[in-house]
């Protein structure tokens, strides 16, 4: 039986539990970045909202 790319990437989670799969990056750095993504995610879709929330009141 041949090993899958899952079956690897598992074993180097096993192998590294405080690294994310296949760097050297710590999982911490991961989990602040990817709050970073979705804070930034978030601003971004509140002022689309907003610029449409305006943009219907004045044209509506």
């Amino acid at each position: 039986m041949t090993a899958t790319a899952l079956d690897q990437n598992l074993a180097v989670a096993v192998e590294c539990p405080d690294a994310a799969p296949a760097t050297g990056t710590p999982r911490s750095t991961w989990i602040v970045a990817s709050g970073l993504w979705v804070f930034v995610g978030g601003l971004l879709a509140y002022g689309i909202v907003q610029t449409a929330i305006k943009a219907a009141a004045l044209f509506g």
